[in-house]
């Protein structure tokens, strides 16, 4: 072996061992509040009371993630954060303690845009179930590889879930924790990471979409809900438009559908759940945001075809400006995960022969903004206006 290939192995190897981070004020930056060090269960720790703690000088892309998590009766949500790109681009696992046992106690999101978005990510590949006993600390360790991310608690030789693929894709990032805005904060310590240099192959391609998926879609600028009438459209001209993909998401038949996720455009109100259930169907939701997501249909000849369709939290379905739908899914509201599943909604879309606008008007409170639809075939056994 050359003298330069010793050189470059033994440079692998030293970069390929664990990094401790300090717990001190040094080596960590808050973007939230009460951030304290000290001493908790025999051990130094770093306290959380909501918000981002970043450490500082620290960048990851592959590799692996280790630490201890302790939370007291109070605390509800808390995370490690990972691949940050900014305070408004991360990747995190997030634990439920409240949860415990169930299958809501770890899940999968991103933060994008000032929200996060659970109720977008929900499911076998973002969902798992595990014990997260209070008062005494739990071993964490999460593995990056690609756009895969393992997550290991205590000395399990197996994951308790596997996410396949990353919302913000590959890439490096910062790393640090996360507290939610419920409960009464919570401990972390003895933090390490270790950097995979070995590189890793490009993830499958997704499957097709399935038949029918409606992936090109135009987005509005956010406007304040309170502003709009929610069955009328506001003048077109007087928005920006911009054009979108839908992206692979959840399997239809084996096939995905297409799910635009707005946080990555638009910038999330993140309010918090409805008051009540009057309050969303009047529209009065103090901070809430609307976009409209419009894309055409063309049509060989005047037909009723059907929309099937999911969102997140509330939307209005406009064919050719004519409202013919209104629906509501906020938390609290319906079954978590509800009409973002793959069966959603349905409505029939009055088509008329050439080229038909379809708009639907997508609000968000909080948890996660999106919208997904696919058409069925044209049938001509149920033409328009028979």
């Amino acid at each position: 072996m050359t003298a330069a290939a010793i050189l470059l192995a033994a440079s692998a190897a030293a970069a390929q061992q664990p990094v401790a981070v300090p717990l001190d004020s040094d080596h960590w930056t808050l973007l939230g509040d009460s951030l304290r060090f000290g001493s908790f269960l025999g051990r130094p720790s770093l306290y959380l009371g909501k918000g981002l703690a970043m450490a500082r000088g620290v960048e990851l892309r592959d590799g692996t993630i280790e630490f201890d998590m302790a939370t007291t009766g109070k605390m509800r949500f808390l995370a490690p954060v990972f691949r940050a790109r900014s305070t408004d681009a991360f990747e995190m696992v997030m634990f439920r303690p409240g949860a415990s046992g169930t299958v809501e106690s770890v899940q999968y999101q991103a933060g994008l845009n000032g929200g996060g978005t659970w109720e977008l990510f929900h499911g076998p590949d973002a969902n798992a179930a595990a014990d997260l006993p209070r008062d005494r600390w739990i071993r964490v360790r999460v593995e990056l590889a690609g756009v895969t991310a393992k997550v290991y608690l205590d000395d399990a030789p197996t994951p308790v879930l596997t996410v396949p693929r990353l919302a913000l894709g590959y890439g490096g990032g910062a790393i640090g924790f996360w507290t939610g805005s419920f409960g009464n904060g919570a401990y972390f310590s003895n933090l390490r990471y270790t950097v995979d240099l070995r590189g890793h192959a490009a993830p499958p391609p997704p499957p097709d979409f399935a038949p029918g998926t409606i992936t090109s879609w135009e987005l509005s600028d956010a406007c304040d809900a309170s502003a709009v009438r929610p069955g009328v459209l506001p003048d077109a001209g007087a928005l920006r438009w911009d054009s979108v993909r839908a992206e692979p998401w959840k399997l239809h038949e084996g096939k995905s559908l297409g799910l635009v996720l707005i946080n990555r455009y638009r910038r999330s109100p993140d309010v918090g759940p409805p008051a009540s259930v009057d309050s969303v169907m009047g529209g009065r939701v103090p901070g809430s945001r609307v976009v409209y997501a419009r894309t055409y249909v063309d049509a060989e000849r005047d037909e009723y075809r059907r929309l099937h369709f999911g969102y997140s939290d509330g939307v209005v379905v406009f064919a050719n400006g004519q409202p013919l739908f209104f629906g509501a899914n906020p938390f609290g509201l319906r079954e978590l995960g509800g009409v973002m599943e793959t069966t959603g909604e349905a409505v029939y879309l009055p088509l008329r022969k050439g080229r038909n606008e379809i708009v639907l008007a997508v609000t968000e409170y909080f948890g996660g903004w999106g919208v997904w639809a696919r058409l069925d075939p044209p049938s001509r056994a149920i033409p328009a206006g028979r």
